[in-house]
């Protein structure tokens, strides 16, 4: 199965839009850069995004941003981390 996590990819969660911006790993292992708009702090660094028996999908942990520039840097600093482990 292809993984479907990239960047254009949406999913909602119990009613929760998110775009995946920026990806990179695995379908089990991957760091993610999301959006999730009209909230106050819109961007999102994840880790080990996947989907749930349930179609939601979950993820390690995530890091919250106001600022994209933000965002982006621990999404990089995240994705080497990742490269260096696999």
């Amino acid at each position: 199965m292809k993984n479907p996590i990239r960047s254009g990819f949406k999913f909602v969660n119990d009613g929760t839009e998110f775009s995946v911006i920026l990806a990179n790993g695995t379908e089990k292992k991957n760091v993610a850069l999301l959006i999730q708009e009209n909230t106050v702090c819109p961007f999102i660094t994840v880790r080990d995004l996947s989907e749930l028996k349930s179609g939601n999908y979950d993820w390690a942990w995530g890091h919250y941003f106001k600022s994209f520039n933000k965002a982006l840097k621990d999404y990089n600093e995240r994705r080497k981390d990742l490269l260096r482990i696999q």
